[in-house]
């Protein structure tokens, strides 16, 4: 199949959610999705609201470089501000002076969203990081970060602390994978405290008990 797009198309870098879902509005004009290492070190360093205030991916001194996507649209520039008003709306109306432009792989106009980091260094550890997902899967069962976190990593994104932060809720919910490690706390009802971690007998018969 022939290249359907150039240079002068609008693109968009993206390494999170956005890979996965990024929006009614933006989806129907995606011509390709192009790999392509992140400028700038991503970590997990922002708790977002509508993640339950989860950890989420930003730009961060701390992070590395991940694997993420060129996604380039069938968009040239005239229709930039419109682009711009949709990526606003999909990231949830941060402040305007995040949404940011770049050129990136011969592309004259690409588009990214900087979010700010809400958490301190010593915050963006493994275990901070887990129970900070274990609470959000409470307050937004349907959009939880352990369940972000699990598509990042389907998506190949991954960070310094993406498998010590997945071990870390894995071990507090007994689970053997994310997916269930969500199912356990949605059906447990209580968040697994810090100090409440468990042994791997201890998490099996927990579970069995929360699950019959």
């Amino acid at each position: 199949m022939a290249q359907s797009y150039g240079q002068n198309n609008l693109a968009i870098f993206v390494y999170g959610s956005l890979l996965s879902d990024p929006g009614e509005k933006i989806f129907p004009h995606i011509v390709d999705r192009i790999p392509c290492p992140s400028p700038w070190p991503i970590e997990y360093a922002r708790r977002a609201k509508l993640r339950g205030d989860g950890p989420t991916l930003v730009i961060h001194h701390n992070g590395g470089i991940v694997q993420g996507r060129l996604l380039v649209l069938d968009l040239q520039l005239s229709a930039l501000d419109e682009l711009i008003e949709w990526l606003w709306e999909r990231e949830g109306n941060p402040p305007r002076e995040l949404l940011k432009q770049m050129e990136c792989n011969g592309f004259g106009r690409v588009l990214y969203c900087d979010l700010e980091s809400n958490l301190t260094d010593e915050e963006i550890n493994p275990e901070s990081l887990a129970q900070f997902a274990i609470d959000s899967v409470d307050k937004r069962p349907e959009r939880n970060a352990v369940r972000y976190l699990a598509n990042n990593i389907a998506q190949g994104i991954i960070t310094p602390l993406t498998y010590a932060y997945r071990d870390a809720i894995l071990r507090r919910s007994g689970a053997a994978e994310l997916a269930g490690a969500e199912e356990f706390i949605l059906r447990s009802g209580q968040s697994l405290k810090a100090n409440g971690m468990m042994g791997d007998d201890e998490a099996w018969h927990h579970n069995l008990i929360n699950f019959e």
